[in-house]
């Protein structure tokens, strides 16, 4: 099957990087062909370096010209600097990435609304901080929450956090190739309701 999730990271040089996860409303071929669009832009103008949030707002026109608005994308976007540990990010109405370090779990909300529904962005607020020790972030499309077990009971986000921060010792393999035999487990025999996506970064000191 095809969807529209997409995830994606791009290194500018010997220290820095930058990572994504989106996720287009709607299902099958017209939801991929509007992200591979997407993608083609996210593209273009990563390399031009713009400041995080003129880089949101340029994506946000491009939505705009894709779907002409009868189609909305969620979408998180990060750049780390692995010399000055600093971490800036955007969440544009996505599922909040999971990073857990010094112990703790903290969800990266800050943002915007939705990308491709207005013509101009009403407030865009980056997340900034600076990266102490080890660290995991684990970012994800709706689909990981849309899952049910057998009860018809969801995987909510609750039991992802507490996986994360149970699991965040592990390396990235080991980490994902664990969430994957614990979907299994919690879904049983219910069938797979969306597409999903898991993008799991470590940073290290």
């Amino acid at each position: 099957g095809v969807g529209g999730d997409y995830f994606d990271v791009i290194q500018f040089d010997e220290h820095r990087i930058a990572f994504c996860v989106g996720d287009i409303s709607g299902k099958g071929v017209a939801a991929a062909l509007l992200m591979a669009n997407f993608q083609a832009n996210f593209h273009s103008l990563i390399r031009k370096e713009y400041p995080l949030d003129d880089f949101v707002r340029a994506l946000n026109e491009s939505v705009l010209r894709i779907t002409h608005s009868e189609k909305f994308i969620t979408f998180f976007v990060a750049e780390y600097n692995t010399q000055t540990r600093a971490l800036k990010y955007i969440n544009a109405g996505h599922n909040p990435p999971i990073l857990v370090h010094n112990n703790e779990v903290v969800l990266l909300r800050k943002g915007c609304t939705i990308l491709g529904s207005f013509e101009e962005l009403p407030q865009i607020e980056i997340g900034e901080g600076r990266i102490e020790g080890h660290a995991t972030i684990l970012a994800y499309t709706d689909g990981l929450t849309d899952l049910r077990d057998n009860n018809g009971d969801f995987l909510d986000a609750d039991m992802i956090n507490e996986f994360t921060f149970q699991n965040n010792h592990l390396s990235a393999k080991e980490f994902n190739d664990k969430l994957m035999t614990e979907i299994q487990l919690f879904k049983g025999t219910q069938d797979f309701p969306d597409d999903f996506t898991i993008l799991t970064c470590k940073l290290f000191e």
